[in-house]
């Protein structure tokens, strides 16, 4: 068995068992302005259903301790190559080749990695901790309007703790924002709403089957979701603001017209955001020793940004497009 997912497994074991407890989280952002409105905190919880072939935070996908690599760091010394106690570490002309799937995260290498191009993404959070962070920033929420962005990953599979952290923040008067892609159980996800204040819904396709091909997932619960998340968030007057990645040949302009169809029917949306395709996160994925499947992909182009903007502003909805 894969060394790494039995100790994922025994993490999320620990996780399900105290969820009101403890959350892995593999990032907090402080002083974030782009996940909602003002400066925020930005809480990147681990673990996500979907496997975005563009995905840029891939240390978000798995919701167990990973180890990361970063080759540009490492001095050749050989230190982690003499402790590691499975051989997970060979050298190659001086540079380490880590075998990904002999690691049991000891951390034995981390421990003698003084350049600290061995590291762990991943950490466990109590919700006392986050509200301790929260509670050093509310002066600064308090000025610009900002609050707490729950993203990752996907943070409504750690459902109990991420409702408790919502419930706590609006208990002492904190904006909460979560970033989700929706696929998640229809009575977790309605459940999770109440204390929601602004939703980011990240789209990946409109079509169903390319949906599957490009996330590993069908939509299906995705869409009744976020029909679900326009009719609550509409009546109790919240904002809905929904994502579409504008990825260069998986989106066309008949894909944008029908997702601008399928808003336009919903109760209400505040907003669709285009977020233009980046590669960014790419050198991550050689970090957790995976493939970038998108190589291949040049950006998408600002003409071709504008078009899809003007598709959906003529059936009347707000449009914004990421970055410009």
């Amino acid at each position: 068995m894969n060394s790494n997912i039995s100790r994922k497994a025994t993490r999320e074991k620990t996780i399900k068992g105290a969820a009101y407890l403890k959350a892995a989280i593999w990032k907090i952002d402080r002083f974030a302005i782009h996940d909602g409105p003002g400066i925020r905190t930005n809480i990147y919880f681990k673990g996500c259903p979907l496997s975005c072939l563009w995905c840029s935070n891939p240390e978000g996908q798995l919701q167990g301790d990973e180890l990361g690599f970063s080759v540009n760091k490492c001095t050749g010394c050989g230190l982690c190559f003499n402790v590691c106690p499975r051989g997970a570490i060979k050298t190659q002309d001086g540079t380490p080749l880590l075998d990904f799937e002999k690691c049991d995260l000891c951390e034995k290498c981390i421990e003698v990695c003084s350049p600290g191009a061995l590291y762990i993404y991943g950490g466990y959070y109590a919700l006392s901790q986050i509200m301790d962070i929260a509670e050093r920033d509310r002066h600064i929420y308090r000025r610009s309007g900002g609050g707490i962005t729950c993203t990752g990953g996907e943070p409504l599979i750690q459902t109990k703790f991420v409702q408790q952290l919502l419930a706590r923040c609006h208990e002492v008067g904190i904006h909460t924002v979560v970033e989700t892609c929706g696929c998640i159980s229809r009575n977790k996800f309605i459940n999770s709403l109440p204390n929601i204040d602004w939703l980011f819904f990240d789209l990946k396709h409109i079509s169903n089957d390319r949906h599957r091909e490009l996330t590993g997932k069908d939509n299906v619960i995705i869409l009744d979701n976020l029909r679900t998340a326009s009719k609550v968030l509409s009546e109790a007057g919240k904002t809905l603001v929904i994502r579409q990645v504008v990825v260069p040949g998986l989106n066309d302009e008949d894909n944008i017209a029908t997702l601008a169809r399928l808003v336009s029917e919903l109760p209400h949306v505040d907003m669709i955001e285009l977020l233009p395709y980046h590669n960014y996160g790419m050198h991550k994925y050689q970090t957790l020793g995976r493939n970038y499947q998108l190589n291949y992909l040049a950006l998408p182009s600002t003409d071709k940004l504008k078009k899809y903007k003007e598709i959906i502003e003529n059936y009347g909805i707000t449009c914004k497009i990421g970055g410009l």
